[in-house]
C-alpha cells in the first residue's frame, strides 16, 4: 500500500578494518662450507590496496501502513490488476489462523507481500508471500495489540514491524505519523495528542470523538471529528457518542480551525472522507449527517468555506449511510461518491454525482452488507480496479457476507463484474495492497479463522 507518511532513518555507519599483507623471505646461504653464511635479509613490507567497505543499499524511508487504505480516509486504491492473473481465475492463498481475526493489514516489500493479521485477543501473526509463491510465517516485532486494536505497520525495505503506539493512546484510534517524526493520535481521555520525537506531548484545547480516526491533510495538518454528544442514541457505530464539528489542527503550533458544525444534527461517522468532489483542485470533507428522523450526506469545504453540496435525506429509522469512496467511479470516469445505504441490513450500493449544489443518486444495486451493527470496523468496502479493465470497482461483501463482489457504475447502471467466495463469513476489513509495479493484492479473513488472499 503506498500510503502514510515516510520519514528517513539514518543508516548505521559501517567501519571495516583495512587489511595489510606482510610478506617476508629469507635468502639461503650459497657456496662451500668455509664461506661465511649470509644473514637473512628482511624484504620490505608490501601493502595491498585497502579493502573498500560497501555499505548496504539505503532501505529508504519508513512508511506507515494501517487498515484504512489512504491517510485521507478515502478508500480508493492506487494501481490496477492482480499480480498473477484475473481475480475470477486465480487460485487463492488460504491460511488457517486457528482463531477469530479482527483486522488485516498488508504491505509490499522487496522480498514479497507481507500480510499481518490481528486476532480478537490482540495476538498478531505475519506471513510473507513472494509473487506466485507460497505463504511462510514471519515474525512481526513489536509485541501484541490491545484487543480490537488495528495493526499499524512501520515498513522500511524488507523490515516490517508493528509501529510503536503511545501508551496512553485509545485502542480505537490509529495514530498518523507526520513531519518532524511526530505522531498524532487520540488519547484515552478523548484528547487529540501530538507526541514529539523528544517525548514531549502537546494538546490543543479540544475535546474530540473518542474513536475518531485522525485524517491527514498534509505533513503538518490533521483533521478530526470533535464536540461529542449523545443527543441521539444511535449506537450503530459502537457507542452513543457522535461528533458535532470537523476541526483542522496544525501540528507544531497550537492552531485549531473549525471548518464545519452540524448545529442541531450530528455527524454519524468516526472519520470523514477527504477528496476533491467538485473538481476545483481543493479537497472537500464528505460526511454522513443525521438526527432522530433522517440521514443524509454533506460535502463541506475543508478550508472553512461552508457547504458545497447536500444529498436528499432518507429515513434514519431504517439505518445509516456508509460512505465508501470518492473517485473516478462514473461510466466515463466522472467523479462520484460510493455509499452503502443501510449497510447493516438489506444494503444498497449507491453512486452519487454532483450537480450544482445537489448530490443525486445515479445508480443503485441492492444486496450488500458492508457493516455489522455496533462495530467500529468501517473498512469492509474499498474501491479498486482489481480486474484490470480500467474501471474502478467497489469491492464489498454480499448480503450473506460469504462472498466479495466487484461492482461498477457502467453505462447501463450498477453491475456486478465479479464475485468470489471468502471460504467463510467475513470477520475483518477487506484489505488491499499496491506493489511498486502498480499491481494489487486483496485479502480478508473469516469468522471461521481463515485468511484468504487473492494475489
Amino acid at each position: 500500500m503506498t500510503r502514510g507518511n515516510s520519514r528517513r532513518i539514518a543508516a548505521a555507519k559501517w567501519a571495516v578494518p583495512v587489511v595489510t599483507l606482510v610478506v617476508t623471505a629469507a635468502i639461503a646461504a650459497c657456496g662451500s662450507s668455509t664461506s661465511p653464511q649470509a644473514a637473512p635479509t628482511a624484504m620490505p613490507a608490501v601493502s595491498q590496496p585497502p579493502v573498500t567497505a560497501t555499505p548496504p543499499p539505503d532501505p529508504g524511508p519508513v512508511t506507515y501502513v494501517d487498515p484504512v487504505y489512504q491517510p485521507d480516509g478515502n478508500r480508493l486504491a492506487d494501481g490496477s490488476g492482480l499480480g498473477t492473473g484475473f481475480i475470477q481465475q486465480i487460485t487463492t492463498k488460504d491460511i488457517n489462523l486457528g482463531d477469530i481475526p479482527t483486522w488485516v493489514t498488508g504491505t509490499s516489500t522487496p522480498d514479497g507481500d507481507v500480510w499481518v493479521v490481528a486476532l480478537a485477543d490482540g495476538t498478531v501473526y505475519g506471513y510473507q508471500i513472494p509473487i506466485g509463491g507460497q505463504p511462510s510465517p514471519i515474525e512481526v516485532p513489536g509485541g501484541r495489540l490491545a484487543p480490537g486494536q488495528p495493526p499499524v505497520l512501520a515498513v522500511q525495505g524488507n523490515s516490517v514491524r508493528l509501529a510503536t503506539t503511545p501508551a496512553n493512546a485509545s485502542p480505537n484510534s490509529v495514530p498518523v505519523y507526520l513531519t518532524g517524526n511526530r505522531a498524532a493520535y487520540v488519547d484515552n481521555l478523548q484528547r487529540l495528542t501530538v507526541l514529539e520525537p523528544d517525548g514531549t506531548l502537546w494538546r490543543p484545547d479540544l475535546k474530540v470523538l473518542p474513536d475518531t480516526r485522525v485524517i491527514q491533510i498534509s505533513p503538518e495538518k490533521v483533521l478530526v471529528l470533535a464536540g461529542p454528544t449523545d443527543r441521539f442514541p444511535h449506537s450503530a457505530l459502537g457507542d452513543n457518542l457522535e461528533a458535532t464539528s470537523v476541526v483542522v489542527v496544525t501540528v507544531g503550533v497550537n492552531e485549531v480551525e473549525t471548518v464545519y458544525r452540524s448545529e442541531d444534527d450530528v455527524i454519524e461517522s468516526v472519520a470523514p472522507l477527504l477528496a476533491d468532489v467538485d473538481g476545483d483542485g481543493i479537497n472537500d470533507v464528505v460526511l454522513t449527517l443525521s438526527n432522530d428522523r433522517e440521514v443524509w450526506i454533506v460535502v463541506a469545504s475543508s478550508t472553512g468555506g461552508g457547504v458545497v453540496a447536500i444529498s436528499d435525506p432518507v429515513d434514519r429509522l431504517l439505518g445509516w449511510r456508509h460512505l465508501v469512496a470518492v473517485g473516478p467511479l462514473g461510466p466515463s470516469g466522472q467523479t462520484e461518491i460510493a455509499e452503502v445505504l443501510y449497510p447493516d441490513a438489506q444494503g444498497s450500493l449507491r453512486f452519487l454525482s454532483l450537480s450544482g449544489s445537489k448530490l443525486g443518486v445515479v445508480a443503485t444495486r441492492t444486496g450488500y452488507r458492508s457493516h455489522e451493527f455496533g462495530t467500529r470496523n468501517f473498512e469492509q468496502a474499498v474501491a479498486a480496479d482489481v480486474d484490470r479493465d480500467g474501471r474502478v470497482e467497489v469491492i464489498l461483501p454480499t448480503l450473506d457476507r460469504q462472498h466479495i463482489a466487484g461492482v461498477i457504475h457502467g453505462p447501463d447502471g450498477a453491475v456486478d463484474m465479479w464475485s468470489r467466495p471468502l471460504g467463510g463469513t467475513l470477520a475483518t476489513n477487506i484489505a488491499v495492497l499496491t506493489r511498486p509495479d502498480g499491481t494489487l493484492s486483496v485479502a480478508a479473513a473469516t469468522v471461521e479463522g481463515s485468511l484468504r488472499i487473492w494475489q
